[in-house]
């Protein structure tokens, strides 16, 4: 039976949180599943070497974790019922996320949860000086956001995908992070639709960086700031949250028609409104991963600090990237009704969509906590935070409640974001489908 089998698809594994992620996957599969229900999981990273590295290391952790049951016949039947599917992607090539999506299209009978994990950062540097400064002096403020010591490069292009010559040209990190990702989720509407027995999920990847003040729908690529990193996890934000919203209907719909298989492009009818797959936001927290490439002893002083700033209050500095894995997890394998209850106390109070994080207390315990969202507060609740734990929870500096009209200014930079977005990746299908026509497809 369908519903005996679980398929996952996630982005980015090769190390740091997606790999994270993928043995976490693994881990709350076996402990909360019965014997009769398996998971086939699909990850990518950038190449068909990497991915195959990444099984080696996958199984290893299968076999460490399963080693510990308590007879032979129990561990055989546990390693049975996780099975590996690895795959390569560069969602910086549009075509080879077209390519990969076909493939997975076609091998499996549907998909129940994609994990869009990948991304780059596209720091150059820090600012030594500011960065000891602040973690000193604003201990917890400065880890969570450190945008001030951060150095990036504005206005970094991707390359050229295409022989076209109307290609449009693309941020690099708006790709990276962004569009490819879109892209990517448009294609395997079709298998999401055929989830089994909840209607497939979508999971977005955000980030605490996410910041209003650098974002602009005048340039949704984030090529004339600096922080485009921080610009495209706030249009992702605004995505994910804005997705169920009647406003933004007319794109959506357009987005979650399924694709051709053949074509890669040519949509059906829209999903109808229980097939269709839900869209959700996730983000690590704070924890150690490898979207900031460090020496070994400064990952050390980095976790260091991060303790010392979760003793001191903070809920988000989980450190390590299997805690930071804890939402994404919680997300792909909690049952509908635990996702619909936690986000329906927002939604009696007028509110919409969560942004969920992974959180810890001062011991370690974890938790997935709900996240303020510049413009949108907790849940799409306007004014002040509603729920006790959201009312306790250390806040950026100069956060506001959200305010009617600032709500109303999201949804209407929903509207407008959603709109720029379909306008793009329609234009980028022509392309893309006359590229393949010329290379005789794919």
């Amino acid at each position: 039976m369908a519903e005996q089998e679980t398929y996952i698809l996630i982005t980015g594994t090769n190390s740091g949180l997606g790999f994270s992620t993928c043995c976490r996957l693994i881990d709350e599969f076996l402990a909360s599943r019965p014997d009769s229900q398996s998971l086939t999981l699909i990850f990518t990273t950038r190449s068909e070497k990497k991915s195959n590295e990444t099984l080696v290391q996958l199984k290893g952790h299968l076999e460490a974790t399963t080693a510990k049951l308590h007879s032979p016949e129990v561990v055989a039947r546990a390693r049975s019922r996780i099975r590996f599917t690895p795959e390569h992607v560069d969602l910086c090539d549009l075509l080879s996320v077209r390519a990969m999506a076909r493939r997975i299209a076609t091998s499996i009978p549907k998909l129940d949860v994609l994990i869009l994990n990948a991304g780059v950062a596209g720091f150059t540097g820090l600012n030594w000086p500011m960065a000891v400064w602040t973690i000193l002096t604003d201990t917890v403020h400065g880890l969570t956001w450190p945008a001030a010591y951060t150095y990036s490069d504005t206005g970094v292009m991707n390359r050229k995908q295409t022989t076209q010559p109307d290609e449009p040209p693309m941020g690099k990190i708006f790709c990276a992070n962004v569009f490819g990702h879109y892209m990517l989720a448009h294609y395997l509407v079709s298998v999401l639709e055929k989830s089994t027995p909840y209607p497939g999920r979508v999971i977005w990847t955000s980030s605490l960086e996410a910041a209003k003040d650098v974002f602009s729908v005048n340039d949704m690529q984030g090529l004339k700031v600096a922080q485009s990193y921080q610009s495209g996890k706030y249009l992702t934000d605004i995505l994910a949250l804005t997705y169920p919203l009647s406003s933004s209907a007319p794109w959506v719909d357009n987005y979650l028609a399924p694709s051709s298989c053949d074509g890669m492009g040519a949509s059906t009818k829209p999903s109808t409104s229980t097939s269709r797959p839900n869209i959700y936001l996730a983000h690590p927290g704070i924890c150690s991963t490898s979207i900031v490439p460090l020496a070994l002893p400064l990952v050390w002083s980095m976790m260091l600090v991060c303790w010392a700033a979760r003793l001191i209050g903070s809920p988000w500095h989980v450190i390590t990237s299997y805690r930071g894995a804890n939402t994404a997890v919680w997300l792909s394998l909690s049952p509908q009704s635990t996702l619909d209850n936690a986000e329906a106390e927002y939604k009696r109070l007028g509110g919409g969509k969560a942004k969920w994080g992974s959180s810890c207390d001062r011991l370690g315990k974890e938790s997935v906590a709900s996240t303020e969202v510049e413009g949108w507060g907790y849940g799409g609740v306007a004014g002040p935070a509603v729920l006790e734990a959201d009312k306790s929870r250390r806040r950026k500096r100069g956060a506001v409640d959200t305010t009617v009209e600032a709500k109303e200014e999201f949804i209407g930079l929903g509207r407008e974001c959603w709109r720029h977005m379909e306008e793009l990746r329609e234009k980028w299908e022509v392309i893309l489908s006359r590229e393949e026509a010329k290379s005789g497809g794919s």
